[in-house]
């Protein structure tokens, strides 16, 4: 059986980061963050539509939102940080930086917001600093974690919320604790990384560089597998109990491949423009991809399977807005 996609509707540029809060009593919820200045919040099992976070105009280039869905932080070329309240859409503060937002994360206990700023864009300077503050502080006196050599691509904490990773253009990857605000271990790539992820074992970091995936144990920090792809990488993700894992490649196409031994199980053109981030959901039955041109889709971990508004309605093909999905 074919894949068939559902449609998340809304944007109108380029969607170019995603992030799945835990399951919550009211379900799971899907963030995106669109360089049309919004950042819209999903079903994300359904991609019922949930609300709109707008700012005036300026492209957004990060999201995350926190485990219960309660709040939603947003990076962009603005230079700002924001923190929204994902239940009313209510803005609730914002830090304003030396250079664009490339990223953000929210700590597992929704406390402290980390922030990274983007390599080179336009005449702003590069921010080398990762900043940490602490939400209850109203984002005044942040933490500063300093030894990249040029911009931030990702941000992801760990271990209890004590750490922090990062990935850089300089091509690191560095683990950073918050008792003493230094860096306790780091590695070199080849290419700089395109994605990083924690998987939701708590345990295992996704990094996708160049054609090659890797997986690191982050209490050791060390290589647990290496796998190469057919395709340059734009985004990985593992599934929550580490059965697969699911690519992004840069020809639009997705691979999705057996976690023990990289073998491709499955591959589809996703999308008719460029794949910006790949997401699997908390309970791992769908994987969401976005894409330039506004596209934001929900994929099925197991094809056939009922599941959400899978194999619920009589002609899947025909209420999916006749969507065909190229397999390869």
């Amino acid at each position: 059986m074919s894949q068939v996609p559902v449609n998340c509707l809304g944007h109108m540029g380029n969607v170019v980061s995603l992030a799945y809060s835990k399951v919550c009593t009211s379900g799971y919820y899907l963030a995106s963050a669109c360089d049309d200045g919004q950042s819209m919040l999903h079903h994300g099992d359904t991609g019922d539509w949930v609300g709109n976070f707008a700012t005036e105009g300026d492209a957004m280039l990060s999201v995350d939102i926190n485990r219960d869905a309660t709040l939603l932080a947003t990076g962009g070329v603005d230079c700002s940080a924001r923190i929204w309240n994902a239940i009313d859409g209510n803005h609730l503060m914002n830090v304003i930086l030396q250079s664009p937002v490339r990223s953000v994360a929210l700590s597992k206990d929704s406390t402290l917001l980390a922030v990274g700023c983007a390599d080179r864009q336009f005449d702003h300077t590069c921010d080398k600093i990762l900043y940490v503050y602490n939400l209850a502080s109203e984002l005044v006196y942040p933490r500063v974690l300093s030894g990249l050599t040029r911009g931030v691509r990702d941000l992801v904490f760990c271990r209890d919320d004590r750490m922090v990773l990062s990935s850089s253009h300089d091509r690191t990857v560095r683990l950073w604790d918050l008792i003493s605000d230094r860096k306790t271990h780091s590695m070199v790539l080849p290419h700089h990384a395109k994605s990083l992820e924690l998987c939701g074992d708590g345990r295992t970091l996704t990094i996708a560089y160049g054609r090659s995936i890797v997986f690191l144990d982050v209490d050791r920090f060390e290589v647990l597998k290496k796998f190469k792809l057919p395709a340059r990488l734009m985004s990985a993700s593992l599934h929550p109990e580490r059965k697969t894992f699911v690519c992004a490649g840069s020809n639009r196409v997705i691979y999705k491949c057996d976690y023990a031994t990289g073998e491709i199980l499955e591959s589809f053109v996703a999308h008719d423009s460029k794949v910006r981030c790949i997401r699997y959901s908390p309970d791992g039955e769908v994987f969401a991809t976005c894409a330039n041109n506004g596209g934001l889709r929900l994929w099925q971990q197991n094809v056939g399977k009922t599941y959400a508004l899978w194999g619920t309605r009589s002609d899947d093909v025909e209420d999916y807005d006749n969507i065909s999905v190229r397999t390869i």
